[in-house]
Protein backbone atom coordinates (compact mmCIF):
# COMPACT_ATOMS: atom_id res chain seq x y z
CA UNK A 1 0.00 0.00 0.00
CA UNK A 2 1.49 3.34 -1.09
CA UNK A 3 0.98 6.71 0.55
CA UNK A 4 0.59 9.97 -1.36
CA UNK A 5 0.79 13.44 0.14
CA UNK A 6 -0.75 16.32 -1.80
CA UNK A 7 0.38 19.81 -0.79
CA UNK A 8 -2.02 22.52 -1.99
CA UNK A 9 -1.28 26.24 -2.11
CA UNK A 10 -3.25 29.32 -3.11
CA UNK A 11 -2.79 28.51 -6.80
CA UNK A 12 -5.16 25.57 -6.37
CA UNK A 13 -7.93 27.75 -4.92
CA UNK A 14 -7.43 30.33 -7.68
CA UNK A 15 -9.34 28.02 -10.02
CA UNK A 16 -12.49 28.53 -7.93
CA UNK A 17 -12.22 32.33 -7.72
CA UNK A 18 -10.14 32.85 -4.57
CA UNK A 19 -7.62 35.68 -4.97
CA UNK A 20 -3.91 35.01 -4.86
CA UNK A 21 -1.90 36.54 -2.02
CA UNK A 22 -0.65 39.38 -4.24
CA UNK A 23 -4.22 40.16 -5.39
CA UNK A 24 -5.94 39.72 -2.04
CA UNK A 25 -5.80 43.33 -0.84
CA UNK A 26 -6.88 44.73 -4.21
CA UNK A 27 -9.86 42.37 -4.13
CA UNK A 28 -10.70 43.40 -0.55
CA UNK A 29 -10.47 47.09 -1.49
CA UNK A 30 -12.84 46.54 -4.41
CA UNK A 31 -15.34 44.75 -2.15
CA UNK A 32 -15.20 47.63 0.34
CA UNK A 33 -15.65 50.21 -2.41
CA UNK A 34 -18.71 48.39 -3.77
CA UNK A 35 -20.25 47.81 -0.32
CA UNK A 36 -19.93 44.01 -0.42
CA UNK A 37 -18.24 43.44 2.94
CA UNK A 38 -21.22 42.16 4.96
CA UNK A 39 -21.26 44.94 7.55
CA UNK A 40 -17.52 44.66 8.23
CA UNK A 41 -16.71 48.14 6.89
CA UNK A 42 -14.97 49.23 10.11
CA UNK A 43 -12.72 46.15 10.06
CA UNK A 44 -11.75 46.69 6.43
CA UNK A 45 -11.07 50.40 7.01
CA UNK A 46 -9.00 49.65 10.13
CA UNK A 47 -6.81 47.24 8.15
CA UNK A 48 -6.25 49.70 5.30
CA UNK A 49 -5.42 52.44 7.83
CA UNK A 50 -2.81 50.11 9.34
CA UNK A 51 -1.36 49.35 5.89
CA UNK A 52 -1.13 53.11 5.23
CA UNK A 53 0.71 53.52 8.53
CA UNK A 54 3.23 50.89 7.42
CA UNK A 55 4.28 53.19 4.57
CA UNK A 56 6.64 54.90 7.03
CA UNK A 57 8.26 51.51 7.72
CA UNK A 58 8.50 50.78 4.01
CA UNK A 59 10.37 54.07 3.46
CA UNK A 60 13.24 52.77 5.59
CA UNK A 61 13.18 49.04 4.74
CA UNK A 62 11.74 46.67 2.14
CA UNK A 63 8.18 45.59 2.95
CA UNK A 64 5.69 44.24 0.39
CA UNK A 65 2.56 46.27 1.19
CA UNK A 66 0.60 44.57 -1.60
CA UNK A 67 0.88 41.05 -0.21
CA UNK A 68 -1.56 39.90 2.47
CA UNK A 69 1.00 37.45 3.88
CA UNK A 70 3.55 40.24 4.38
CA UNK A 71 0.96 42.47 6.05
CA UNK A 72 -0.19 39.65 8.36
CA UNK A 73 3.40 38.94 9.37
CA UNK A 74 4.21 42.64 9.87
CA UNK A 75 1.18 43.09 12.15
CA UNK A 76 2.09 40.02 14.22
CA UNK A 77 5.60 41.41 14.73
CA UNK A 78 4.16 44.86 15.52
CA UNK A 79 1.96 43.25 18.17
CA UNK A 80 4.93 41.44 19.72
CA UNK A 81 6.90 44.70 19.79
CA UNK A 82 3.92 46.81 20.87
CA UNK A 83 4.70 49.26 18.09
CA UNK A 84 2.67 50.22 15.01
CA UNK A 85 2.80 53.80 13.67
CA UNK A 86 -0.44 55.65 14.37
CA UNK A 87 -1.82 53.03 16.78
CA UNK A 88 -1.58 52.60 20.53
CA UNK A 89 -0.10 49.22 21.56
CA UNK A 90 -3.44 48.02 22.95
CA UNK A 91 -5.09 48.70 19.56
CA UNK A 92 -2.83 46.34 17.59
CA UNK A 93 -4.64 43.08 18.54
CA UNK A 94 -7.86 44.64 17.21
CA UNK A 95 -6.09 45.40 13.92
CA UNK A 96 -5.08 41.73 13.66
CA UNK A 97 -8.64 40.63 14.45
CA UNK A 98 -9.89 42.99 11.73
CA UNK A 99 -7.40 41.52 9.27
CA UNK A 100 -8.80 38.07 9.98
CA UNK A 101 -12.32 39.40 9.36
CA UNK A 102 -11.10 40.89 6.07
CA UNK A 103 -9.66 37.51 5.03
CA UNK A 104 -12.87 35.69 5.96
CA UNK A 105 -15.22 38.08 4.17
CA UNK A 106 -13.02 38.41 1.07
CA UNK A 107 -12.89 34.65 0.60
CA UNK A 108 -16.62 34.25 1.26
CA UNK A 109 -17.47 36.95 -1.28
CA UNK A 110 -15.15 35.74 -4.05
CA UNK A 111 -15.72 31.96 -4.13
CA UNK A 112 -18.84 30.81 -5.97
CA UNK A 113 -20.28 27.40 -5.13
CA UNK A 114 -22.36 25.77 -7.88
CA UNK A 115 -25.89 24.78 -6.92
CA UNK A 116 -28.37 22.29 -8.32
CA UNK A 117 -31.83 23.20 -7.08
CA UNK A 118 -31.42 23.26 -3.28
CA UNK A 119 -28.06 21.42 -3.20
CA UNK A 120 -24.74 23.25 -2.77
CA UNK A 121 -21.93 21.61 -4.74
CA UNK A 122 -18.17 22.17 -4.93
CA UNK A 123 -16.34 24.27 -7.54
CA UNK A 124 -15.46 22.22 -10.61
CA UNK A 125 -11.70 21.92 -10.10
CA UNK A 126 -12.10 20.66 -6.54
CA UNK A 127 -14.83 18.24 -7.58
CA UNK A 128 -12.40 16.74 -10.09
CA UNK A 129 -9.66 16.61 -7.47
CA UNK A 130 -11.98 14.78 -5.05
CA UNK A 131 -12.86 12.32 -7.78
CA UNK A 132 -9.12 11.67 -8.14
CA UNK A 133 -8.85 11.10 -4.38
CA UNK A 134 -11.78 8.67 -4.49
CA UNK A 135 -10.23 6.81 -7.42
CA UNK A 136 -6.90 6.49 -5.58
CA UNK A 137 -8.62 5.27 -2.40
CA UNK A 138 -11.00 2.86 -4.09
CA UNK A 139 -9.81 1.77 -7.52
CA UNK A 140 -6.06 2.29 -7.89
CA UNK A 141 -3.71 -0.69 -8.09
CA UNK A 142 -1.86 -0.95 -5.76
CA UNK A 143 -4.06 0.62 -3.09
CA UNK A 144 -3.26 4.26 -2.34
CA UNK A 145 -3.61 6.10 0.96
CA UNK A 146 -3.88 9.82 0.11
CA UNK A 147 -3.49 12.73 2.55
CA UNK A 148 -3.85 16.42 1.76
CA UNK A 149 -1.83 19.24 3.31
CA UNK A 150 -3.34 22.65 2.55
CA UNK A 151 -2.21 26.24 3.10
CA UNK A 152 -5.67 27.54 2.19
CA UNK A 153 -8.32 28.92 4.54
CA UNK A 154 -11.33 28.40 2.25
CA UNK A 155 -13.68 25.39 2.35
CA UNK A 156 -14.04 24.61 -1.36
CA UNK A 157 -12.09 21.36 -1.01
CA UNK A 158 -13.93 20.50 2.23
CA UNK A 159 -17.26 20.67 0.38
CA UNK A 160 -15.90 18.59 -2.52
CA UNK A 161 -14.59 15.87 -0.20
CA UNK A 162 -17.89 15.80 1.71
CA UNK A 163 -19.86 15.40 -1.51
CA UNK A 164 -17.57 12.54 -2.63
CA UNK A 165 -17.82 10.66 0.68
CA UNK A 166 -14.23 11.37 1.76
CA UNK A 167 -14.91 13.16 5.04
CA UNK A 168 -12.68 15.13 5.33
CA UNK A 169 -10.74 14.15 8.46
CA UNK A 170 -9.19 17.21 10.12
CA UNK A 171 -7.23 15.51 12.88
CA UNK A 172 -9.53 16.72 15.64
CA UNK A 173 -13.23 17.16 16.22
CA UNK A 174 -16.04 14.70 15.48
CA UNK A 175 -15.25 11.48 13.66
CA UNK A 176 -16.48 11.21 10.11
CA UNK A 177 -18.73 8.41 8.94
CA UNK A 178 -17.29 8.70 5.43
CA UNK A 179 -16.81 5.48 3.51
CA UNK A 180 -13.29 6.48 2.40
CA UNK A 181 -12.07 9.01 5.00
CA UNK A 182 -9.14 11.13 3.82
CA UNK A 183 -7.07 13.47 6.03
CA UNK A 184 -7.22 17.18 5.18
CA UNK A 185 -4.53 18.96 7.20
CA UNK A 186 -4.93 22.74 7.00
CA UNK A 187 -1.70 24.21 8.33
CA UNK A 188 -2.94 27.80 8.57
CA UNK A 189 -6.45 27.14 9.88
CA UNK A 190 -9.80 27.24 8.14
CA UNK A 191 -12.94 29.34 7.79
CA UNK A 192 -14.97 26.59 9.48
CA UNK A 193 -12.72 26.13 12.52
CA UNK A 194 -13.78 27.86 15.72
CA UNK A 195 -11.87 28.18 19.00
CA UNK A 196 -13.55 27.22 22.28
CA UNK A 197 -13.43 30.09 24.77
CA UNK A 198 -13.09 27.69 27.71
CA UNK A 199 -10.09 25.68 26.53
CA UNK A 200 -8.59 27.38 23.45
CA UNK A 201 -8.96 24.14 21.49
CA UNK A 202 -10.20 23.95 17.91
CA UNK A 203 -13.84 23.11 17.31
CA UNK A 204 -14.35 22.41 13.60
CA UNK A 205 -17.79 22.93 12.13
CA UNK A 206 -17.90 20.13 9.58
CA UNK A 207 -19.57 20.59 6.21
CA UNK A 208 -22.07 17.89 7.20
CA UNK A 209 -22.99 19.81 10.37
CA UNK A 210 -23.24 23.10 8.47
CA UNK A 211 -25.55 21.65 5.78
CA UNK A 212 -27.78 20.15 8.48
CA UNK A 213 -28.66 23.68 9.69
CA UNK A 214 -28.08 25.95 6.67
CA UNK A 215 -29.29 25.36 3.14
CA UNK A 216 -29.60 27.11 -0.20
CA UNK A 217 -33.16 28.10 -1.07
CA UNK A 218 -32.81 28.43 -4.84
CA UNK A 219 -34.90 26.31 -7.17
CA UNK A 220 -33.18 26.80 -10.51
CA UNK A 221 -31.63 23.71 -12.05
CA UNK A 222 -28.14 25.29 -12.02
CA UNK A 223 -26.96 28.43 -10.23
CA UNK A 224 -24.27 29.60 -7.79
CA UNK A 225 -24.23 30.83 -4.22
CA UNK A 226 -21.86 32.00 -1.48
CA UNK A 227 -21.11 30.03 1.69
CA UNK A 228 -20.54 32.42 4.62
CA UNK A 229 -19.52 29.65 7.02
CA UNK A 230 -16.80 31.72 8.72
CA UNK A 231 -19.18 34.61 9.33
CA UNK A 232 -21.79 32.21 10.75
CA UNK A 233 -19.52 30.27 13.12
CA UNK A 234 -20.50 32.06 16.31
CA UNK A 235 -24.18 32.04 15.29
CA UNK A 236 -24.09 28.28 14.72
CA UNK A 237 -22.54 27.44 18.09
CA UNK A 238 -24.78 29.84 20.03
CA UNK A 239 -27.97 28.64 18.32
CA UNK A 240 -27.42 24.91 18.06
CA UNK A 241 -24.90 23.96 20.78
CA UNK A 242 -23.88 24.92 24.30
CA UNK A 243 -20.29 25.57 23.20
CA UNK A 244 -18.99 29.15 23.43
CA UNK A 245 -16.50 30.09 20.71
CA UNK A 246 -14.45 33.13 19.75
CA UNK A 247 -15.99 35.38 17.09
CA UNK A 248 -13.36 34.80 14.40
CA UNK A 249 -12.26 31.48 12.86
CA UNK A 250 -8.81 29.94 13.25
CA UNK A 251 -6.71 32.02 10.84
CA UNK A 252 -2.96 31.61 11.37
CA UNK A 253 -0.33 33.87 9.78
CA UNK A 254 1.51 32.11 6.97
CA UNK A 255 4.97 33.07 8.17
CA UNK A 256 7.13 34.13 11.11
CA UNK A 257 6.24 33.11 14.67
CA UNK A 258 3.75 30.23 14.78
CA UNK A 259 4.69 29.47 18.38
CA UNK A 260 1.70 31.51 19.57
CA UNK A 261 -0.56 29.00 17.80
CA UNK A 262 1.23 25.87 18.97
CA UNK A 263 -1.50 24.73 21.36
CA UNK A 264 -4.15 25.24 18.71
CA UNK A 265 -2.54 23.51 15.73
CA UNK A 266 0.24 21.26 17.10
CA UNK A 267 -1.68 18.08 16.28
CA UNK A 268 -2.10 19.19 12.65
CA UNK A 269 1.61 19.89 12.28
CA UNK A 270 2.61 16.56 13.83
CA UNK A 271 0.14 14.66 11.60
CA UNK A 272 1.60 16.45 8.58
CA UNK A 273 5.13 15.41 9.57
CA UNK A 274 3.96 11.81 10.01
CA UNK A 275 2.39 11.65 6.54
CA UNK A 276 5.43 13.27 4.91
CA UNK A 277 7.66 10.68 6.57
CA UNK A 278 5.54 7.83 5.17
CA UNK A 279 5.00 9.27 1.69
CA UNK A 280 6.28 7.58 -1.44
CA UNK A 281 4.81 10.29 -3.65
CA UNK A 282 4.62 14.03 -2.87
CA UNK A 283 2.65 16.23 -5.27
CA UNK A 284 2.87 19.99 -4.62
CA UNK A 285 0.20 22.00 -6.44
CA UNK A 286 -0.12 25.78 -6.60
CA UNK A 287 2.36 26.49 -3.82
CA UNK A 288 5.35 28.69 -4.65
CA UNK A 289 7.46 28.19 -1.47
CA UNK A 290 7.85 31.90 -0.63
CA UNK A 291 11.18 32.94 0.88
CA UNK A 292 9.42 33.96 4.11
CA UNK A 293 7.99 30.50 4.81
CA UNK A 294 10.79 29.10 6.95
CA UNK A 295 8.14 27.13 8.87
CA UNK A 296 7.29 24.87 5.93
CA UNK A 297 10.94 24.35 5.04
CA UNK A 298 11.59 23.07 8.56
CA UNK A 299 8.38 21.03 8.64
CA UNK A 300 9.25 19.43 5.31
CA UNK A 301 12.86 18.77 6.32
CA UNK A 302 11.98 17.15 9.65
CA UNK A 303 8.81 15.47 8.40
CA UNK A 304 10.38 13.67 5.47
CA UNK A 305 12.84 11.86 7.73
CA UNK A 306 11.45 8.32 7.56
CA UNK A 307 11.91 4.83 6.17
CA UNK A 308 9.63 5.21 3.14
CA UNK A 309 11.39 5.11 -0.23
CA UNK A 310 10.53 8.34 -2.00
CA UNK A 311 9.55 7.67 -5.62
CA UNK A 312 8.39 11.07 -6.87
CA UNK A 313 8.38 14.72 -5.80
CA UNK A 314 6.54 16.77 -8.41
CA UNK A 315 5.77 20.50 -8.21
CA UNK A 316 2.89 21.75 -10.36
CA UNK A 317 2.94 25.53 -10.74
CA UNK A 318 2.21 27.74 -13.76
CA UNK A 319 5.26 29.93 -13.03
CA UNK A 320 7.65 29.50 -15.95
CA UNK A 321 10.24 32.07 -14.84
CA UNK A 322 12.36 29.44 -13.08
CA UNK A 323 12.14 31.22 -9.70
CA UNK A 324 9.70 28.80 -8.08
CA UNK A 325 11.56 25.75 -9.41
CA UNK A 326 14.86 27.14 -8.10
CA UNK A 327 13.42 27.64 -4.59
CA UNK A 328 12.32 24.03 -4.44
CA UNK A 329 15.64 22.76 -5.77
CA UNK A 330 17.43 24.79 -3.10
CA UNK A 331 15.23 23.24 -0.38
CA UNK A 332 15.36 19.58 -1.42
CA UNK A 333 18.13 17.22 -0.37
CA UNK A 334 20.07 14.98 -2.80
CA UNK A 335 17.72 12.00 -2.44
CA UNK A 336 14.61 14.06 -3.18
CA UNK A 337 16.30 15.96 -6.02
CA UNK A 338 16.92 12.67 -7.80
CA UNK A 339 13.14 12.14 -7.82
CA UNK A 340 12.16 15.76 -8.44
CA UNK A 341 10.23 17.17 -11.39
CA UNK A 342 8.82 20.63 -12.01
CA UNK A 343 5.79 20.95 -14.29
CA UNK A 344 4.38 24.40 -15.25
CA UNK A 345 0.73 23.35 -15.02
CA UNK A 346 -2.42 24.76 -13.43
CA UNK A 347 -4.52 22.75 -10.97
CA UNK A 348 -6.86 21.13 -13.50
CA UNK A 349 -3.93 20.01 -15.67
CA UNK A 350 -2.12 18.60 -12.62
CA UNK A 351 -5.11 16.41 -11.73
CA UNK A 352 -5.04 14.71 -15.12
CA UNK A 353 -1.27 14.30 -15.04
CA UNK A 354 -1.23 12.70 -11.58
CA UNK A 355 -3.81 10.10 -12.47
CA UNK A 356 -1.51 8.71 -15.16
CA UNK A 357 0.91 7.47 -12.46
CA UNK A 358 -1.68 5.14 -10.91
CA UNK A 359 -3.42 2.62 -13.19
CA UNK A 360 -6.75 1.20 -12.13
CA UNK A 361 -7.51 -2.35 -11.15
CA UNK A 362 -8.19 -4.71 -14.01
Amino acid sequence: MSEIVFILGAGASKDCGAPLMNDFLDTASRLLGTNQVSGKNDDFKRVFRAIASLQSVHSKSQLDLNNIESIFTALEIANALGKLPGFDPEEIPQVIASLKELIVVTLEQTIDFPTRKSHILAPSSYSKFSELLLYLSKDANPSIVPAIVSFNYDIALDVAMHRTGLGPIYGFGPDSNAQYPVPLLKLHGSLNWAVRKSSGTVEPLTVQQYFSKYSYSGFEEMNTCKMPVGSQLQEYYSKFTDVEVNPEPVIVPPAWNKADYHQTLASIWSDTAKHLGEAEYIFIIGYSLPETDAFFRLLYGLGTVGEALLKKVIVYNPDQSGATEDRFRDMLGPGALARFEYKPMVFSEAISDIRKFFPGRK
